[in-house]
């Protein structure tokens, strides 16, 4: 059994490339044991917005470019944009993924330990 956190793989995917909000959506599904996968990636969400080691934006011409509000409003966008995809994300999600420099961090520590 290991102890890494169900996210590690997403903070460590975001050392090289930003990464689709379906990456989250599939560790959730992998981690939920027996609950929601959807209320456990709100919880995952939650936590990595909360603590600041992501960001939430869109690709655009000119790179990633992240979405601005408070944690919650932008939780709560992510969470709009899932909904409105049938929580799908391949079909279409505004959502991307890109580790802040805490998250970088923590994905070192991950990859050291």
């Amino acid at each position: 059994m290991s102890d890494r956190p169900i996210f590690a793989d997403v903070l460590v995917e975001g050392l090289d490339d930003w990464v689709p909000i379906d990456q989250l959506i599939w560790a959730a599904q992998e981690g939920a044991k027996g609950r929601s996968w959807k209320e456990f990636f709100a919880e995952l969400l939650h936590f990595l917005l909360e603590n600041d080691m992501i960001q939430i934006g869109e690709l655009a011409a000119e790179g990633f470019s992240p979405w601005s509000g408070a944690t919650n409003e932008v939780f709560r966008l992510v969470l709009d944009d899932l909904e409105r995809l049938s929580w799908e994300p391949k079909l279409g999600s505004r959502a991307w993924i890109a580790n802040t420099e805490a998250g970088n961090e923590v994905a070192r520590s991950l990859n050291d330990g």
